[in-house]
């Protein structure tokens, strides 16, 4: 289950009201909500090689994932979501994932007047941490084929 599912699944929304933040099939009749990653930084590192000639190299990082809720009710949806993100199902579902809840933002309204009318929207931007791991093959060198030296002058 990936973190829009999880999100849908959460607010009781069918999964397609939950989608990325560039998806060409908007709705504008339905309230819908989008999911994106505004930046990903790395905040640790640490090598390690094996006896196996293996490194190994993991990265801690953060994520920063904006979600914006779009529609009728938007911020009274993402104030519910703001919510569910500290019960017991958002946080064992994250910890199956490897991810952990840093913080989340302030709920932001962003109704806009358009027109005659308003649209209402709805934000908040959440922190996450999670661990990359990468095995590289450290291959021994056996034998060196002819190696020239030479001096500039």
């Amino acid at each position: 289950m990936d973190l829009r599912t999880l999100i849908a699944t959460a607010l009781n929304l069918p999964n397609e009201r939950v989608r990325e933040e560039f998806s060409k099939s908007l709705n504008d009749k339905t309230g819908f909500i989008t999911v994106a990653v505004l930046t990903d930084r790395q905040i640790g590192r640490e090598y390690k090689f094996t006896q196996n000639e293996v490194e190994i190299i993991t990265s801690t990082r953060e994520a920063t994932i904006s979600i914006n809720a779009f529609g009728k009710n938007s911020l009274a949806l993402i104030g519910k979501l703001n919510t569910l993100f500290y019960s017991s199902f958002f946080i064992q579902s994250l910890k199956g994932k490897n991810l952990s809840l840093v913080s989340v933002s302030p709920i932001r309204n962003l109704t806009l007047g358009i027109g005659g009318a308003s649209e209402e929207r709805a934000n908040l931007d959440v922190v996450m941490s999670y661990n990359n791991r990468v095995e590289v093959s450290q291959n021994e060198i056996r034998k060196t084929d002819d190696i020239f030296i030479r001096k500039n002058r």
